[in-house]
């Protein structure tokens, strides 16, 4: 009895390994390098009066420039001194692991600091013999602080902010499969010598800039087909689509015509999906509108029917965001279209809400417009409530 019941176990381990062993050659390995040490923070700030001299005062400019570069340089040593120990690169790997596992669990991604040995042709072959299939080079373009205007600010305040340049890398050939830049900001915004001094302040915000700095180069390799074609290397391909195929297949078949309401633009995105209209002034950083048209195929997981299936989908999306979905709810504070339904969900606990109006196009497609308020939305939303409405009464979208 003992050797049958010591022959079973001994079987049952053995079935165990093998399926491990299948599992990780399944696996897609990844290699993240991020720089050795992390880069020194910066905090960028040009006021109106450096801008007006540069255009009145002869050579203004080249003064202004080393002046700012200089308050740059002397304010970063103050936040870091600030951040003393906080790790930027880990909360970026983090949401790496989480945008890389949410597309699908074949993901394995580890990171490393050190950039000199995994650098270059024989860096990247290194990584291959140590069995990864692919490594994302990052590139720390800045990260602090910044007033995030195009040109001036008039009142010094500042907002945490990171950019990024990111190359990947297929390990076998040492073929670069894809490169591009991420950037993200914080949504609140201080004075900047108090900025400086307050560790929560950053540290607070920047788990959310880590995330959408994830999400930008996550969704740029997704729709680039560059995640099917690591997938694919596996043998796993299907479980991730090649989507650029898809997206051109149907981007032809609609087109969205947006009327900005006056002090409001329309803002270029680099997607023909997605259409954003945002005010011109500092609003924007707490107020905007997104125009999204989604596919109902079974590339995206999403082969519905009815509204209600959608928001079945697009909750768990939310969920794996940190949204807090119990939140969801009929929105009916809003006049629109009959043809549109109606929900609102709770973005932050900074008072934020976002109202999501849904409308089936065809078997195809379903139209989704944000209205978004990152904040006081008891307060801003009644304020623009005119205005929003209009815009998207105003908003035409054809589809064949």
């Amino acid at each position: 009895m003992m050797y049958m019941m010591t022959r079973q176990l001994f079987t049952i381990l053995l079935f165990l390994l093998v399926f491990s062993a299948a599992q990780a050659a399944d696996a897609v390995k990844v290699l993240v390098v991020f720089p050795a040490k992390q880069e020194a923070s910066k905090v960028y700030l040009v006021t109106d009066g450096q801008v007006a001299r540069a255009f009145v005062i002869p050579f203004a400019a080249i003064a202004n420039n080393a002046h700012i570069r200089k308050r740059s340089e002397e304010f970063g040593q103050q936040l870091d001194a600030t951040l003393g120990g906080y790790d930027r690169y880990d909360e970026i790997f983090k949401a790496l692991i989480r945008r890389f596992e949410g597309r699908s669990a074949m993901f394995s991604l580890t990171q490393t600091r050190d950039a000199a040995q995994y650098g270059g042709e024989q860096g990247i072959a290194a990584a291959g013999a140590q069995g990864y299939g692919y490594v994302i080079a990052i590139d720390d373009k800045f990260s602090g602080l910044s007033m995030l205007n195009a040109v001036a600010t008039r009142t010094d305040d500042v907002a945490p902010q990171t950019t990024l340049a990111y190359q990947v890398y297929e390990t076998k050939q040492q073929s670069r499969l894809a490169k591009g830049n991420a950037s993200a900001n914080g949504m609140t915004k201080k004075p900047f010598r108090e900025a400086v001094a307050d560790r929560e302040f950053f540290v607070n915000e920047y788990p959310r800039i880590a995330d959408a700095i994830a999400n930008q180069i996550v969704g740029a390799l997704f729709r680039t087909d560059v995640l099917h074609t690591m997938a694919k290397s596996a043998g796993r391909g299907a479980e991730v689509p090649q989507l650029s195929a898809v997206l051109k297949k149907h981007e032809k078949r609609f087109t969205y015509a947006l009327k900005p309401a006056d002090n409001w633009r329309q803002t270029k995105m680099n997607t023909k999906y997605a259409s954003v209209l945002e005010p011109k002034s500092d609003l924007r950083f707490a107020l905007g509108l997104r125009f999204d048209v989604d596919l109902l195929v079974a590339e995206f997981g999403q082969e519905v029917s009815t509204v209600e299936d959608y928001i079945t989908a697009m909750l768990g999306r939310l969920e794996e965001s940190g949204i807090d979905t119990t939140t969801f709810e009929e929105f009916k504070d809003i006049s629109i279209p009959s043809s549109y339904q109606a929900y609102s969900f709770q973005s932050n606990k900074e008072g934020g809400r976002t109202i999501v109006l849904l409308r089936i196009l065809n078997k195809d497609m379903i139209e989704v417009i944000n209205v978004v308020v990152l904040k006081d939305f008891d307060t801003l939303y009644p304020q623009h409530r005119p205005t929003i409405e209009k815009m998207i009464a105003d908003a035409k979208l054809t589809v064949s």
